[in-house]
């Protein structure tokens, strides 16, 4: 793997950079393309980043962005990874940037996966860039340690881009998620970690098995084209 692990004194100039990186990679998009897409998690870790590009002169009019993963709760529960970025990102010059939920009315994740894998599939071939974040069990997007249907988010039928999972140990167990391949062929990627204890899991996952620390899949799949900032 081509990795470098960039860190920075902060999590503000570690933000700070990531919306920088984020700004450069869409503008360029842009203008080889007229117009970017850009993928984002949840978690408190990326608010931050969220922040700056929110305040960032860009034209945003161009660009249409989506979910890495979503829990399956309504958009305005505290959970859902569509408020938070509603409440953080879609505001100020980036409120006019298009945005594609991943939560729908269906009363559950499975039932939904064509309508969205047919929403994302246009903005995901590939997506310009995907702004990742890694929890402590070396998860990433939904991809969890164990989860049996790993092997069909690292190579899913038909090639969809998005996958109902279960997450029996999480805090909301349905989810939806970008699969591996529609996460790896972006263009660009970020992943943002922070705290002493999520850099510990970082290292150990540069050299475990993927099915120990699914972010490995991310690693492996991009390369030299995912950056990895880390801050205190």
């Amino acid at each position: 793997m081509a990795l470098t692990l960039r860190e920075f004194p902060s999590r503000e100039a570690a933000s700070k950079a990531a919306a920088a990186l984020a700004v450069a990679t869409l503008g360029a998009a842009v203008l080889a393309r007229g117009h970017a897409s850009l993928m984002v998690s949840g978690g408190s870790t990326p608010v931050g980043t969220f922040e700056h590009l929110a305040a960032a002169q860009f034209d945003w009019a161009n660009v249409t962005a989506g979910l890495v993963d979503e829990r399956w709760v309504a958009p305005d529960h505290p959970d859902s990874n569509e408020r938070l970025v509603r409440t953080h990102l879609l505001k100020d010059l980036a409120a006019a940037a298009a945005f594609i939920p991943m939560k729908t009315l269906a009363g559950a994740p499975g039932a939904a996966v064509p309508n969205r894998n047919d929403a994302y599939a246009p903005f995901c071939n590939p997506a310009d860039f995907v702004l990742l974040g890694m929890g402590t069990d070396g998860h990433t997007a939904s991809w969890f340690p164990g989860n049996p249907a790993m092997a069909e988010l690292v190579s899913p039928p038909d090639g969809r881009c998005v996958a109902a999972v279960e997450a029996p140990g999480a805090t909301v167990a349905r989810r939806m998620t970008l699969t591996v391949p529609a996460v790896t062929r972006a263009r660009r990627g970020l992943l943002l970690v922070f705290g002493a204890e999520k850099r510990s899991v970082l290292l150990a996952a540069m050299t475990a098995e993927p099915l120990h620390y699914p972010v490995r899949y991310a690693m492996d799949g991009m390369g030299d084209r995912l950056a990895i900032y880390w801050a205190p």
